[in-house]
């Protein structure tokens, strides 16, 4: 178990017309117990070179709603430069020349397209399967049990693949941000087949896209370079 102390310090002379000096302190836990954090992404350094908007952390890769902390900070020595940080498209604020912030993140998730593909009849050499930028070829007639194994077989670079029974593939899109609803039908134009025989892969929706809304982003004030400096502790 990692133990990981959090200290802020304040302290002014006139800030409040007389002396200031106040402190807080912590230890680290994990939701709900006295266990400490024992992940982290980071210490690393992201580099920016234009006034796009940057996704630092995507919520759909951590468990939502546990005790997330995350660290920013904006390294630039010129005063006028400053990182806009939002969470999704809501605005955190804005770390200036030398600021950091440190603060909680529920990296509440969306939910992520899914859609099933029957498969049926018989599938003959040179059928082809078309999904995501992959094509499947059949180099001899399968049954829909074996073309079920090449589909799940296959990398697709947007979607994951498992099967769900003996003739049927469910996909399921790895990002909640894509909220393409694939056409349904066995004329799909998203999941298009091509066979000589009577093989046929009819699609149907099992689960629609909600994306999600907290995302945390950066979005640089000027497009010449400037570094953030970033840390997510995080609980699995």
């Amino acid at each position: 178990m990692a133990t990981t102390n959090a200290t802020l310090t304040l302290s002014s002379g006139d800030l409040v017309g007389s002396n200031l000096s106040l402190s807080a302190s912590t230890v680290l836990n994990k939701a709900g117990n006295n266990t400490g954090m024992d992940q982290a992404v980071g210490l690393s350094r992201k580099q920016t070179s234009s006034l796009d908007t940057y996704t630092l952390f995507k919520a759909d890769e951590y468990t939502a709603n546990l005790a997330h902390k995350v660290y920013l900070k904006n390294t630039s020595t010129t005063a006028s430069e400053y990182f806009t940080v939002t969470i999704d498209d809501s605005v955190l604020g804005r770390l200036y020349a030398g600021d950091w912030a440190f603060f909680p993140w529920a990296a509440a998730d969306g939910t992520k397209a899914a859609f099933s593909v029957t498969f049926a009849n018989t599938w003959a050499t040179g059928d082809t399967a078309v999904f995501d930028g992959v094509t499947i070829t059949l180099a001899a007639t399968e049954t829909t049990a074996a073309m079920v194994d090449l589909v799940v077989a296959a990398k697709y670079p947007n979607f994951t693949v498992v099967e769900t029974s003996t003739n049927v593939a469910t996909f399921t899109a790895k990002d909640s941000n894509d909220l393409s609803l694939i056409e349904e039908g066995a004329a799909s134009d998203d999941y298009v087949v091509n066979t000589a025989g009577s093989g046929t892969g009819t699609v149907a929706r099992t689960v629609a896209p909600v994306a999600n809304a907290s995302d945390i982003k950066i979005t640089p004030s000027v497009g010449t370079s400037m570094t953030l400096e970033s840390m997510l502790i995080f609980q699995a």
